[in-house]
């Protein structure tokens, strides 16, 4: 490691290696060596260097030595001082705690004199090794021989990524920031820290609104990043090498290419150390580097004419025969070989150029898609019909600068287009209503569409932008119109699925599954047939049938490639609502992840801010309550910059409802309740509107989401609805008998948290009546029903929603107003006082007050040590202390 390099990391605390310094010092304490083991830049010096400060000094400890010719004295030297002292294995002598950096780079018989110290126990060894590089033969036999532990490090997952740029910038980072330096770096430590701190030095990366945001690479990787990612490939032969040119031209390509045949044995090599992903699309295997970063250095640093000949020989290669079809494989193929004849001063024919740009729509590459459009209308070429200038690279265009957010731009390049095309009239109404805001223009214009053609797709059309206008009712009854006129075969796939959904929010999802199954799906065209499975899955879900929505998702799957963004996504969201319900928080988090990172989401579907909020949602569900409240302030950030859309807007407040009160703050959980459940019920969105209620009765305050509930009316038997609206009134009238037949109930369905919720509910209703030996049973079937979940419960309904928990009995201090605990609460998450100021609406004085006398009340100094008091308990821990 460079000066540099260890300077740039000694910034950044050893994060997201818990359990592998926990498996070090196990090996230690036991009086065995570890060898870490991993690919170039993950840390594996750092973890040598952290657990050699935290071990015990109960003999001589070294440092850490490298493999260089000092460092081989240096290791010599304590080898022979080691010599004479007492064995480390049943001998209480002074011994030697030695980290050997690199050891696959030691000479052989420097490493047959360590290996002799090993076995005579005057050494404990921990070493370092690059994964899949071949060991000394001595350290093999200490491997062998189990006198050293093999401990893996890998590179950061997405989740690991937070929290070390977290870690380092001080406060949270927008979820796409992340995604970016993820999908550059592939969660390598060293690349990471080498990237964001260029990123900082360069002003790239910067706080907005809260949020530390960084929207890029601008050209290729300089200085210090591009230095340490050419490094991270040092000591490839020239095979390797030509492997490593090719995937850093085009990014991934498919391994049955002739060039990539050949090389077939490099990239076992060089997948195995790491440097190769192989990963499966669609129906074939894609090689692709593990850390794309490298492959911009790498292409960088190419010769023009070298990087001109290996680009038109993989376009060559790539290109598909016949015609194109943009889907899976033959799509991605097209636009990779567009994109390579493009760069190599080639030029493709228009037709092309624009089948290559429309792959890159789907794939939301929307910068690749301007270009390759307006590379198409450079041509001259006149449309299929004669028609000139260019209509479809002109749509093209249109929807590419709205993608990248220029929807004024996007207004005047589809201005120009044919406004005879039913297609540039979609584009037009969606760029209008999602992009410029300009709901009322674009209702009228999708009303004019569907009186030139009632029977044609602009019926769909209109029923998007009215679902954004909240005109639920007029969406569904046109469904019923639509299925009520036989000829009306392109409405009936535009706006079913939207009207199907439009009734599930309404409250009868029921009635929406119904409305799906009258249809010959198989028969639609193929956006139609996706948007139906969406809502399919998603009104089952509703309607608590987890099977159905399982099977719908897995048709989805199935149809729909990764490669369309926008249809991943909606995929990614409807399992990520399974793995919530069935008690799987962490894995929907890891989904929503992905999701939220995907920036142009704005649909009648999905909104950025929704997914956002479901992300946080999954996290407090997981018990990470204090990431979940500082994702709330992304989500307000992609609220304020969206088109206002209710249907999605009341769920963004109910999510952030369910994060506060599983932080604490259960007075302004109830606030958002009772708020949401207002607004949805004036609109008559059912759904949400109970959801408001069980949510509100579940955190406390039973007996008024009772009463409210009265006024919407009943609930379909059998269905999840109902049980919710019976969880409700049981809560309400505290009937055990009821809660565990809920618990029972909610377990059938699929929903575990729910059930082992009710179970605990009836454990506290019987305990408080006396009835121990109902109490004990309700306590056991909630414990069977937590088998099934990982998360934390609602601290809710533990206590009356209208008293303020008392301070810790052990810190002997008196019981927080309510106030108090809220800003306690608040400051728990580590949010700033102005911050806590700006959501109470109080002055920051107010507040540094009502902190003085909670820290006095507690006994406590610091925020973290707020976090102490006010974490939900895990879910054992609840059950096993019977709340």
């Amino acid at each position: 490691m460079t000066a540099h390099a260890s300077d740039a990391a000694a910034r950044w605390p050893v994060l997201n290696r818990e359990s592998e310094l926990d498996e070090i010092e196990g090996l230690a304490v036991r009086g065995r060596g570890a060898l870490v083991t991993g690919p170039p830049g993950v840390g594996r010096t750092r973890l040598l260097q952290e657990t050699l400060r935290r071990l015990p000094r109960e003999g001589t400890a070294a440092g850490v030595v490298g493999p260089g010719i000092p460092a081989h004295r240096d290791l010599t030297g304590l080898l022979e001082r080691c010599a004479t002292a007492a064995p480390l294995r049943g001998g209480s002598g002074p011994y030697a705690v030695l980290g050997v950096d690199d050891i696959h780079q030691l000479a052989a018989t420097v490493a047959e004199q360590l290996a002799v110290a090993v076995r005579e126990g005057r050494v404990l060894l921990l070493a370092t090794a690059l994964a899949g590089i071949p060991l000394p033969t001595a350290v093999e036999g200490l491997r062998r021989d189990g006198l050293l532990g093999d401990v893996e490090v890998t590179a950061f997952d997405q989740a690991g990524t937070a929290r070390a740029l977290r870690a380092r910038l001080g406060s949270q980072v927008a979820t796409d920031t992340t995604a970016r330096c993820w999908d550059l770096t592939g969660g390598n430590a060293l690349l990471l820290t080498e990237l964001t701190e260029q990123a900082l030095a360069d002003g790239t990366l910067r706080p907005t609104q809260g949020l530390w945001r960084w929207e890029g690479l601008v050209g290729r990787p300089a200085g210090r990043v591009a230095e340490t990612a050419r490094r991270m490939l040092d000591g490839l032969d020239s095979d390797e090498q030509e492997l490593v040119a090719v995937l850093s031209l085009v990014g991934s390509v498919p391994d049955d290419l002739p060039r990539l045949a050949e090389l077939a044995p490099v990239a076992e090599r060089l997948n195995r150390r790491g440097i190769v992903v192989a990963e499966r699309t669609g129906r074939r295997l894609r090689l692709r580097l593990g850390q794309p970063l490298c492959g911009h250095a790498v292409a960088a640093g190419l010769p023009t004419l070298t990087a001109r000949r290996l680009r038109r020989q993989l376009a060559d290669e790539l290109e598909p025969t016949g015609a194109v079809q943009l889907s899976g494989d033959t799509g991605l193929d097209l636009l990779q070989s567009v994109s390579l004849r493009v760069d190599a001063g080639q030029h493709p024919p228009a037709g092309r150029l624009r089948a290559a740009a429309a792959t890159a729509l789907l794939r939301f590459e929307f910068e690749s898609a301007e270009r390759l459009a307006r590379a198409a209308l450079d041509t001259g070429e006149t449309a299929a019909d004669g028609r000139a200038p260019d209509f479809a690279a002109t749509l093209l265009l249109g929807r590419a600068l709205a993608g990248q957010g220029r929807c004024n731009e996007a207004a005047t390049a589809l201005a120009a287009a044919d406004g005879r095309s039913a297609e540039v009239t979609a584009a037009r109404i969606g760029n209008l209503a999602w992009g410029l805001g300009r709901v009322t223009e674009a209702a009228t214009l999708a009303d004019r569409s569907v009186q030139r053609a009632p029977h044609g797709p602009a019926r769909g059309l209109q029923a998007a932008v009215r679902l954004l206008q909240d005109r639920l009712a007029d969406v569904a009854e046109t469904g019923d119109a639509v299925l009520r006129e036989s000829h009306a075969a392109p409405a009936l796939q535009s706006c079913l699925p939207l009207a199907a959904f439009a009734r599930t929010e309404l409250g009868d999802a029921a009635a929406g599954l119904a409305m799906l199954e009258r249809c010959p799906v198989e028969s639609w065209q193929d956006e139609a047939r996706h948007a139906h499975r969406v809502v399919s899955a998603h009104a089952a879900l509703e309607s608590g049938d987890i099977a159905r929505a399982r099977g719908a998702l897995e048709r989805l799957r199935c149809a729909d490639a990764s490669w369309d963004i926008r249809r991943r996504l909606r995929a990614d969201v409807l399992q990520a609502g399974v793995y919530r319900v069935t008690g799987r928080a962490p894995e929907a988090a890891a989904l929503l992840r992905r999701a939220a990172a995907v920036q142009d989401s704005q649909d009648w579907f999905t909104t950025r801010a929704w997914v956002l909020a479901q992300l946080a949602g999954a996290l407090a569900e997981s018990g990470q309550s204090t990431e979940a409240v500082r994702t709330l302030i992304e989500v307000r950030a992609a609220a304020r910059q969206a088109v206002p859309y209710p249907v999605a807007d009341d769920r963004v407040a109910l999510e952030e409802a369910l994060v506060l009160g599983r932080s604490g703050d259960v007075p302004g959980a109830l606030r958002r309740c009772g708020e949401v459940a207002r607004r949805a019920a004036a609109a008559g969105r059912r759904t949400t509107a109970l959801a408001a209620l069980h949510l509100m009765a579940r955190l406390g305050s039973a007996g008024q989401a009772a009463e409210r509930l009265d006024a919407l009316g009943g609930f379909g038997a059998g269905a999840a609805a109902a049980l919710r609206a019976e969880h409700i009134r049981a809560l309400a009238r505290q009937d055990g008998e009821a809660l565990d037949d809920l618990a029972d109930r909610f377990a059938s369905l699929g929903g575990h948290p729910l059930a082992a919720e009710s179970a605990s509910q009836a454990h506290r209703v019987w305990q408080g009546a006396g009835r121990h030996r109902a109490g004990r049973a309700s306590l056991a079937g909630s414990r069977g029903y937590l088998a099934a979940c990982v998360g934390t419960l609602l601290p809710g309904w533990a206590a009356p929603a209208d008293r303020a928990p008392a301070a810790d009995p052990s810190a002997g201090g008196a019981a927080l107003t309510a106030r108090e605990h809220e800003v306690a609460v608040l400051a728990a998450t580590r949010l700033t006082n102005r911050e806590i100021a700006a959501r109470l609406t109080v002055s920051v004085r107010t507040v540094e007050n009502h902190l003085y006398r909670v820290y006095s009340k507690l006994g406590v100094t610091s925020r973290a040590l707020l976090g102490d008091h006010f974490a939900p308990q895990p879910l054992a821990a609840q059950t096993a202390h019977g709340r």
